[in-house]
């Protein structure tokens, strides 16, 4: 699951200078200053966010971050929110009925008890990717870490406590090599090798892939009228070290978006949500096994 589309959105103070129309292009110091700068604005803890293209990580469709209260990370068919101390977790068990009556059948030829069955219902019904049910943080984290397929794998996790670049764009801004601006807009390269692949948005072996063009991949950042990111998108090269031009098609580029700075309103926690059993913590960590 290689995706490289990134659209980041960062803020920094103005966008030409005195004097300067927009369109005018800036220096590359002051270009470079002004985009790790932009970045700043996440400090905050209040803002939106979007992700699409990451390498291991699902599409995030919506991620509302405003710290301390709480973040929100919604993909697809998972999410999970923390409102205070509380942690809440909506999530879609199995993709559809007829997946879910497979994994039935199976249980029921390994010799599961009546008991088991019934409580393997009431975790579906509960994990209808519907409802919000109240989890155990640490017993997720323990369950994704299980060396299992789960979808806990890919979802993007919470941030940890004085986190607060939830859409990791800091580990994209650090390996930028040039920047050039002409008026909101900055473009240049970036050094794939320099990304932390423990933060999963690029491959994990770039050059590996890509061979010598994994280090000058391009970048086009967007900033707002109070010199703030609001997208940053990575292009993929058009071509594998190992395969000729026509026999690869470019992945899809990594794209975050970031916007309602200040504006973000703090995770509502769900009324009455009930309790995750015990024995889905271990379904959870091997359900697309």
């Amino acid at each position: 699951m290689l995706a490289v589309a990134l659209a980041a959105v960062l803020g920094v103070g103005g966008c030409a200078k005195a004097g300067t129309s927009p369109a005018e292009t800036a220096p590359a110091g002051d270009a470079k200053e002004a985009l790790l700068k932009s970045a700043d604005a996440l400090k905050t803890g209040n803002y939106s966010f979007s992700r699409t293209g990451t390498y291991l990580l699902q599409d995030l469709q919506r991620g509302d971050v405003h710290l301390p209260d709480g973040v929100l990370l919604q993909h697809e068919q998972r999410a999970v929110m923390r409102v205070g101390d509380a942690f809440y977790l909506r999530y879609f068990l199995y993709g559809n009925a007829e997946l879910r009556d497979q994994y039935m059948t199976l249980y029921k030829q390994h010799g599961a008890t009546a008991a088991q069955l019934k409580d393997f219902e009431k975790m579906n019904a509960l994990l209808d990717g519907k409802r919000w049910v109240r989890a155990d943080e640490k017993k997720l984290t323990a369950a994704a870490a299980i060396d299992e397929q789960s979808g806990l794998d890919a979802m993007t996790p919470l941030p940890k406590a004085g986190e607060h670049d939830v859409p990791k764009v800091g580990a994209l801004l650090t390996a930028v090599t040039t920047a050039a601006r002409s008026g909101d807009t900055i473009t240049g390269t970036l050094d794939a090798t320099k990304v932390d692949p423990d933060a999963n948005l690029l491959f994990s072996e770039p050059t590996y892939l890509y061979g010598p063009a994994a280090r000058t991949m391009s970048y086009q950042a967007v900033l707002d009228g109070q010199e703030r990111l609001t997208e940053f998108t990575v292009t993929m090269p058009s071509q594998l070290a190992s395969e000729p031009a026509e026999g690869h098609e470019p992945e899809q580029p990594l794209v975050i978006k970031i916007s309602g700075y200040g504006e973000t309103a703090a995770p509502t926690a769900p009324k009455d949500a009930p309790e995750l059993p015990q024995s889905a913590y271990e379904v959870l960590s091997r359900d697309i096994d």
